[in-house]
């Protein structure tokens, strides 16, 4: 990317600008290749300037949560990568009514801290998103879930940035969320999100209790990883597939299947993309020949090869 682009741009924006930076210390699984800029942007006026020098210039960009369900090619990133979590981290409750509340939520605000928020305030909902290191435009972008529950579920509106740098409010009604994704257009910004809440009740307070260490119990945290390689087929589960075709443990440089849940990838140190694709082909082959299902992913693969 021409970098007298990006130097034109560094005049219409206050936000930090990162040039050539090594994207593995971005992503939970710590590998990825080097981005040719980052850009912080400090505000929503700046983000619209930055799409629509984008659209103008020709300059491709890529909008980079906390990186937790992404596995980004050894080839890093042309162009702009745009990281929305120092500017855009407001969480409010807006409105109560009856046994619900409405919170404003910006996409830059990570799922902890929304799970934390919501407990301090008494309020419950988020508790599936318990131990998921993700920022909410991630999760919403992938529609993440667990124990049965989504975000579609507690979403009400999104607040989107159009490829033209318009800003468009869409109601749960004109979304089109679907099993681990929602379906966008490509180059749309999740800018913010209305997300409805309950009143916890004693019963809701047991089911956090117990989250993170069913998550600890049986999900390898102690490794980076990209969470869930691969979605669950309708009544089966990825992960137990994988294990029946013998592949828990199986080795590729310096990424692993996780011996303790077939369906993650972890990193041992030094891993590469390389790697991980690798072992995730093996995954889809190897399954397919023994059951005749093929495995779709979960992981977003994105970027350019070596």
């Amino acid at each position: 990317m021409p970098y007298d682009a990006i130097k034109e741009l560094s005049t219409m924006v206050k936000g930090k600008i990162l040039y050539q930076v090594p994207l593995s210390r971005y992503t939970a699984l710590h590998v990825g290749g080097i981005a040719d800029s980052m850009i912080y942007p400090a505000n929503l006026t700046e983000l619209q300037k930055i799409i629509s020098f984008c659209r103008t210039e020709k300059v491709p960009y890529f909008i980079l949560g906390r990186g937790s369900n992404l596995v980004i090619r050894d080839g890093g990133i042309r162009g702009i990568v745009i990281k929305l979590s120092q500017s855009f981290k407001k969480i409010k409750i807006v409105k109560e009514f009856g046994n619900h509340a409405r919170l404003f939520v910006e996409a830059g605000v990570s799922l902890r801290r929304l799970f934390t928020y919501s407990e301090s305030r008494g309020l419950s909902g988020v508790e599936f998103t318990s131990g998921i290191p993700g920022s909410l435009g991630g999760a919403l972008a992938m529609n993440a879930g667990a124990q049965g529950r989504e975000m579609k579920d507690i979403t009400e509106t999104l607040t989107l940035l159009t490829p033209r740098a318009a800003l468009r409010e869409k109601k749960r009604s004109a979304l089109h969320f679907d099993y681990r994704r929602l379906h966008l257009p490509k180059g749309t910004v999740i800018v913010n999100a209305s997300i409805r809440l309950k009143k916890h009740s004693t019963s809701t307070l047991l089911t956090r209790e117990k989250s993170t260490p069913w998550r600890r119990q049986m999900q390898p945290l102690n490794l980076p990883s990209a969470g869930s390689v691969f979605k669950n087929p309708p009544g089966k589960s990825a992960g137990q597939l994988v294990e029946q075709a013998g592949l828990k443990g199986l080795l590729a440089g310096k990424a692993q299947i996780s011996e303790k849940h077939g369906n993650f990838i972890v990193n041992r140190g030094g891993a590469t993309a390389r790697d991980v694709l690798s072992l995730m082909k093996i995954m889809q082959s190897r399954v397919y020949q023994e059951t005749g299902i093929r495995l779709e992913k979960e992981v977003h693969v994105v970027g350019e090869n070596e």
